[in-house]
């Protein structure tokens, strides 16, 4: 904070907006940056997961924060073998991994926030991989919590653009559901079954229940490539363009359609693999601890609001903007989830040039810090942690390679699809009537055949028909307002063409 007030005096006769003091502020935010992350280390557990929280809110905090605390992701500290021999005896009635596995390596294969993950084979010859949470880390929760929300109040009163208070309160209330491991396996299993009909083209590893408590998690251990490593998915022969792609599918389906939320995607939690039967890569969801289910209600405005941007609907978006809480920032939604504004001259899948970066600048003006952290704290809980998902999903598809066209297209896709789904009682009385007719569960949550639509058992010809036409009607403008893309662009000569948001409008 110090540093900051410094900052701020030294600059007070020159002024905030000169590049010189921009040149300035980075270089105390990658300072404090490089101390925040050393606090981490030091103090692990909670702290760990709160610089993993930090390191995804790119659209709130600077660049500095996000790209120092990124090393937290892969790279934090993991706990000595006594410590988990601890958990097992406290979970296993006194019996250590050597009792209940043929072999466990000691040094883990990756440590987390909360918890390490460990190498092992069952009794029974099968390999597995082992989460064991860190003996104190729930023990602590409260006082850590405590601390950081006092150091939020801290900063806010010396800071008051700076409110942050309902960040940590937020981060509170999602930590509390990752320390039942028993919730994320069922969590697992409970997608699984609902990508049942994607075949082996999707995985989630199997759960061994019997090694597997409240702070144990046992699970089938996958030999994969982490997503985004490029080399090891040629390797395997995996086409960068289709895991990237499909990636994105897999949660616009998960969002759209199934209205859950898988909220942790970074590149630790999904793997690429060869599927055992097909030989062919899969993708391999993991950590399957914090998830959201969202509302049909918000479902349905979300798919909506996707909508609307696709077709320019004004109405549509304003309506959206309001469900959210935020009709004083409607004319932001298409910045904010296509990356681009509603008139935009540059192709989509490239970066702005200078000219339309000054234009988006000239708009926000008007918009402080502290407007946009309102923005944010107006949001439906959920709407947030679609943001930080969708941040982060956009991380790891431009690693690949991918570009905003290819994310537009998926995401108007399944938007229209899930406009038509079922609604979750639509989806329980379907369930139950499978149960009726002798199903078992697994066959009565998604169905004994794997079905082109996502809506209830017996065809409703109304709702297929409304889907079938708008889904022909989006593809078509979709392919439409991309050959005068390029049509365009051919005629300006590749320089000012406009994006294909703006020809669809």
């Amino acid at each position: 904070m110090l540093d900051y007030k410094l900052l701020h005096i030294r600059y007070r006769g020159k002024g905030y907006k000169t590049d010189e003091y921009k040149a300035a502020q980075k270089v105390v935010h990658l300072r404090v940056a490089r101390r925040l992350l050393r606090l981490c280390k030091i103090n692990t557990g909670v702290y760990i997961k709160a610089g993993q929280h930090l390191a995804s809110l790119t659209y709130i905090i600077p660049r500095e924060f996000t790209e120092t605390l990124a090393v937290l992701q892969d790279r934090a500290p993991y706990r000595s073998m006594e410590d988990v021999e601890k958990v097992f005896k406290e979970e296993f009635d006194g019996a250590v991994p050597s009792d209940l596995f043929s072999e466990f390596e000691e040094t883990p294969i990756a440590a987390a926030s909360l918890a390490q993950v460990h190498r092992a084979t069952t009794k029974d010859g099968r390999e597995a991989a082992v989460k064991v949470q860190y003996p104190d880390v729930s023990r602590l929760f409260n006082v850590d919590v405590w601390t950081m929300q006092t150091m939020s109040d801290v900063i806010s009163y010396f800071f008051p653009e700076f409110e942050l208070g309902w960040i940590v309160v937020e981060f509170k209330q999602n930590l509390i559901t990752e320390f039942d491991f028993e919730n994320e396996a069922r969590n697992g299993e409970t997608t699984k079954l609902r990508f049942r009909h994607h075949g082996d083209k999707f995985n989630v590893p199997q759960i061994y229940w019997d090694l597997t408590t409240k702070r144990v998690l046992s699970m089938e251990f996958i030999h994969g490539v982490k997503i985004n490593d490029v080399e090891g998915l040629r390797s395997l022969g995996a086409d960068p363009v289709w895991v990237r792609n499909y990636l994105l599918e897999i949660f616009a389906e998960m969002i759209f359609c199934h209205g859950i939320v898988h909220c942790d995607p970074h590149p630790g939690n999904a793997l690429v693999a060869l599927s055992p039967t097909t030989k062919k890569p899969q993708l391999v969801l993991l950590d399957h601890g914090l998830y959201r289910e969202l509302s049909d209600e918000f479902r349905k405005v979300y798919c909506g609001l996707w909508r609307a941007l696709l077709l320019n609907d004004n109405k549509g978006l304003k309506e959206a903007a309001a469900f959210l809480g935020v009709s004083e920032y409607v004319q932001f939604l298409p910045l904010i989830f296509t990356q681009r504004l509603p008139d935009s001259m540059t192709p989509l899948g490239e970066d702005m040039p200078a000219e339309e970066r000054a234009m988006v600048h000239d708009q926000l003006k008007s918009v402080t810090l502290n407007d946009f952290l309102s923005f944010l704290e107006s949001l439906p809980r959920d709407m947030l942690l679609v943001f930080r998902t969708i941040n982060l999903l956009r991380g790891i598809h431009r690693e690949l390679g991918g570009n905003s066209i290819e994310s537009f297209k998926i995401n108007a896709r399944y938007a229209t699809r899930g406009f038509w789904c079922e609604t979750r009682e639509e989806e329980k009385r379907r369930i139950q009537k499978a149960k009726a007719r002798g199903l078992s569960g697994d066959e009565a949550m998604i169905g004994p055949v794997r079905r082109w639509y996502l809506f209830s058992d017996a065809p409703n010809v109304w709702r297929s028909w409304g889907f079938v036409k708008d889904r022909l009607y989006m593809s078509i403008r979709l392919q439409v307002a991309e050959l005068l893309v390029r049509f365009l662009r051919w005629w300006y000569g590749m320089k000012a063409a406009p994006s294909l948001e703006a020809v669809v409008s």
